[in-house]
């Protein structure tokens, strides 16, 4: 009986010291993922690489026409890079919270006594688990989703600047696609104040510019006197989906002819589409499939429906059907060209939990007030309009009472937030109004590249600058934080010439402003 007790525990202890071992495997190794899951949303590499790779194919399409292959296959290799998720299934993550769950209170109580902070994973994961389910629906045209999953975010307190600057420019990207520009330019604007030295503020400042020259276009298609068609196609080229839709709609209800009726109905499924509509757009891609005997626009629509099928809805039924009707019209090559990266393509478990069920959405509603960043976010946040200013300065003085009530806002803290609140909404220190002065200057910058060009050296590439501007709008340091031109002398005067700007003076208590500005330098063809 001993010699069997004895064998039963000890049996017992080897099963303990099996678990307890794996539990801590397993507990390092998520700590493993959860810090390459904060690089990867700090550096923002894949993420930002949707947003720019969108808005180039947008380029690619005025410049290729909608048409062309190349652009399809473009397409399908941003949305490969750009697919899968680090989101765990969830039925997985209780089989492992079983046996971990005493080992991480026997390792937590050891760290205890050690005077070490105990490990949450589960809450640190938390957020970019959150920010995952956000970055899926953007990059599925579910722009409306995750606005509201970016809210949430934002309003969090003791998330790094970094990933919250690159969330707020994920936002601003929505609300462009949904054709809410002014919005999209509000929040590229603030990531540029508020996160000057992040990757996403740089990158700010490049979207900002792109928003803003398809504005002008988009003023100037208003000014035409042209048929609703051609100013419905050119919306449409411009990024402004919803007017596109709107004149293609008018333009359609006056009976055209067959050359150009199925044209505007794939143009408008298309804006459908880059909206996020995707029954409106299937619809009228199957429309034209069914009607059109000429078979150039049914061919195109059967091009978007294998897109969407793949890549986007990733229904295979959708994309089977279309690669038949593909096949039919001897359309090999186009298939085989995006079949090579849906290949590549991540299947999401992300997706497959989404999808069971859409209305259960991950509670970020923890709105607390306790830090200064959380003060100036909420501020950042608020209506400036001149109607509102007074309930503006009213909320900002209950917000600090309550903060220094709390005593976690000293009187310097105060003046610095109420500094920079008031530098941010200064006219002549938006960041438009600074690019404006940036570019009139730039042509000083380009006579000082193509001078080295002219003396026979070649050089070429980015160079970020950091401006410090005083309030009587001198600059008083400029220095380069990141160059890839490789030539000292060139990035001496380059500084050198841009102390020389003047920006517009602000009243002196406003103090400095510290701006990171991208300049590209490339030999014209």
């Amino acid at each position: 009986m001993k010699t069997f007790l004895r064998f039963f525990l000890l049996l017992l202890l080897l099963i303990f010291t099996l678990f307890f071992n794996i539990g801590i495997i397993d507990i390092r190794i998520e700590e493993i993922n959860f810090l390459l899951g904060k690089m990867a949303t700090m550096d923002d590499i894949s993420n930002s690489l949707g947003i720019i790779g969108k808005y180039e194919l947008i380029k690619k399409r005025m410049t290729l026409g909608e048409e062309h292959g190349a652009n399809y296959e473009f397409e399908a290799k941003i949305q490969a890079l750009i697919s899968g998720d680090k989101f765990l299934d969830e039925k997985e993550h209780q089989k492992k919270k079983i046996y971990r769950a005493p080992v991480l209170f026997i390792l937590n109580s050891i760290r205890f006594i050690l005077g070490k902070e105990a490990i949450k994973l589960q809450e640190e994961n938390k957020i970019l688990n959150v920010i995952e389910i956000a970055y899926f629906w953007e990059r599925n045209r579910r722009y409306q989703e995750a606005i509201k999953i970016y809210d949430d975010v934002i309003l969090q307190q003791n998330v790094p600047p970094e990933i919250k600057a690159a969330v707020i420019l994920h936002k601003a990207f929505c609300h462009s696609m949904l054709s809410e520009y002014e919005m999209a330019k509000r929040l590229y604007e603030r990531v540029i104040s508020l996160y000057p030295n992040t990757d996403a503020g740089i990158i700010s400042w490049k979207l900002l510019d792109f928003i803003n020259s398809m504005e002008e276009e988009r003023s100037k298609i208003e000014a035409k006197k042209i048929s609703y068609f051609e100013k419905a196609k050119q919306f449409y080229m411009f990024m402004d989906y919803r007017n596109a839709i709107k004149f293609f709609s008018i333009f359609l209800q006056e009976e055209p002819v067959e050359a150009y009726k199925y044209e505007a109905i794939f143009f408008k499924g298309r804006a459908h589409e880059e909206l996020g509509e995707n029954d409106e757009a299937i619809e009228a891609y199957r429309k034209i499939i069914k009607e059109d005997k000429s078979k150039i626009w049914a061919k195109q629509a059967n091009r978007r429906m294998l897109m969407m099928g793949e890549f986007y809805e990733q229904k295979k039924q959708i994309a089977e059907e279309a690669k038949r009707q593909l096949a039919m019209y001897q359309d090999q090559n186009f298939i085989n060209n995006v079949q090579k990266y849906s290949g590549l393509f991540s299947e999401s478990s992300l997706r497959k939990e989404l999808m069971k069920n859409e209305k259960q959405k991950k509670d970020l509603k923890n709105k607390s007030n306790d830090s200064l960043l959380a003060l100036i976010n909420k501020i950042g946040s608020l209506d400036l309009t001149g109607e509102k200013e007074a309930q503006r300065k009213e909320e900002i003085a209950r917000l600090k009472e309550e903060l220094a009530a709390k005593g976690n806002i000293s009187a310097s803290a105060v003046k610095e937030l109420e500094r920079r609140r008031e530098l941010e909404e200064n006219p002549y220190r938006k960041p438009s109004v600074l690019k404006q002065i940036i570019d009139e200057n730039s042509v000083q910058l380009k006579y000082i590249y193509n001078r080295k060009l002219r003396q026979g050296i070649k050089i070429s590439g980015k160079i970020i600058v950091e401006l410090t501007i005083k309030p009587n709008g001198s600059v008083y340091d400029a220095k380069i934080i990141r160059s890839n031109v490789g030539d000292r002398q060139f990035e001496e005067e380059i500084t050198k010439q841009i102390k020389l700007w003047k920006f517009k003076p602000v009243p002196e208590h406003l103090g400095d402003l510290t701006v990171n500005y991208p300049f590209e330098f490339y030999e014209e063809e």
